[in-house]
């Protein structure tokens, strides 16, 4: 990867993100059901054989590690 930050690479604005409203602040953790749906590209990702299945893979596991099961 370049030098380029995450939030270039992404091109992350205020206007990006789901609306919220204006008065409301951002959380700085994700929601159970956030860190499920991430879980969840996780793993389809890691479903490849390449380096970045690998790493999915890896933060798959971590995650699962640290989050409730899915009732």
């Amino acid at each position: 990867m370049d030098n380029a930050s995450l939030d270039e690479i992404l091109e992350l604005t205020g206007t990006d993100f789901a609306p919220a409203e204006a008065f409301a602040e951002r959380l700085p953790v994700l929601t159970l059901e956030e860190a499920h749906e991430v879980l969840e590209i996780l793993l389809h990702v890691g479903m490849g054989t390449d380096n970045q299945a690998e790493s999915a893979r890896r933060l798959a596991h971590e995650l699962a590690a640290r989050i409730p099961s899915a009732a």
